[in-house]
């Protein structure tokens, strides 16, 4: 005789989202209507809950309601000008484990010239370790981690605010290798970027001059694995920018 009542507790474990609890809602902050590429694949996804697209302002607080809008346990938090493949969410869930609060993947830059020196440097180093950039455009997170959480008004840096309460709310961030995303976005103001990185706290002049040496480095490399001197170019002008933002607000504090 048939024991269906075991046979429905078997089938329902060898189906990864069976309950609620399983599935993981999606927070889209966008300007205006979402990007319809990237809807299209996370409704594709196995374990795929609602998708909310909010455009709230700034993207700290839009990413905030937008999570405690959610109705999972974990809830992925993906910027609206990124690409996912139809496994992104299957990959990323099996990293989850307890003790970590948010999870996020190395994403390529459509941009030829980021891509490429992310592409030297990852020849010699997991990018995935690197402790500067937690990959907050592509992540999960543990919903209730978001009660707490005090969503400073920033645009530039709200990665590194947003990583530091995590570890400071007891857990781990972890990044994993580049899994397929893809990053569209088009390049920031790196002044504004370099004045965000010294008045909030996110490099110290030790970060600083280990990102400089690490740009002096890899940018001619880069260049040369684009045959492109225009790469050398732009991302010399960047690494200025930067480095002239930093430097004007760490002027403007002794003053």
């Amino acid at each position: 005789m048939v024991n269906f009542l075991s046979l429905d507790k078997t089938l329902q474990a060898m189906l990864p989202c069976s309950s609620n609890n399983q599935k993981v809602d999606f927070v889209v902050p966008s300007r205006d209507i979402a990007n319809p590429l990237l809807i299209w694949q996370i409704k594709k996804m196995p374990c795929a809950g609602q998708i909310i697209n909010t455009h709230e302002k700034p993207l700290s607080v839009a990413r905030k309601n937008g999570v405690l809008a959610a109705s999972t346990d974990w809830v992925a938090m993906v910027d609206d000008d990124m690409l996912l493949p139809s496994n992104w969410l299957t990959l990323i869930m099996k990293a989850i484990e307890p003790g970590i609060g948010a999870i996020g993947t190395v994403a390529v830059h459509k941009n030829p010239h980021v891509a490429a020196y992310e592409r030297v440097v990852g020849t010699v180093y997991n990018l995935s370790k690197l402790d500067t950039n937690p990959h907050i455009n592509n992540i999960i997170i543990r919903r209730d981690l978001m009660k707490n959480y005090n969503p400073p008004k920033l645009f530039f840096g709200e990665d590194q605010y947003f990583k530091r309460y995590v570890l400071k709310s007891g857990y781990r961030w972890k990044v994993l290798p580049f899994l397929g995303a893809t990053h569209l976005g088009t390049s920031k103001n790196y002044v504004i970027v370099g004045i965000s990185y010294r008045r909030y706290g996110h490099f110290g002049l030790y970060k600083l001059l280990r990102r400089t040496v690490a740009r002096l480095i890899f940018t001619p490399f880069a260049a040369l694995s684009n045959s492109s001197f225009k790469t050398f170019v732009y991302l010399s002008r960047l690494n200025v920018e930067f480095l002239a933002g930093f430097a004007k607000e760490y002027v403007t504090e002794k003053l």
